[in-house]
């Protein structure tokens, strides 16, 4: 009885850390713009926070950038630093 108690804690510890995890997905946690894409290409959880304009590309402001150019990043990159 004990064992499965403690089973079914583990369980339940392992799946709310990797939702909590994937729901923190954000385009700092990506390099590069093909990488996000990549992501949000795959439907992988929280992929919906990293195209934030709807325009079907992820992360337009990271390295590797936006193939409609730039206009969207630039007060970001100013921001930034970049």
């Amino acid at each position: 009885m004990k064992n499965q108690l403690l089973t079914g804690l583990m369980i339940t510890l392992l799946l709310s850390t990797s939702v909590v995890y994937a729901k923190g997905v954000s385009c700092k946690s990506f390099s590069k713009q093909s990488d996000a894409q990549d992501y949000v290409n795959a439907k992988k959880q929280g992929w919906k926070s990293l195209d934030r304009d709807g325009d079907g590309e992820a992360c337009e402001c990271l390295p590797g950038g936006s193939k409609y150019g730039e206009s969207v990043c630039r007060s970001w990159r100013k921001k930034n630093g970049k």
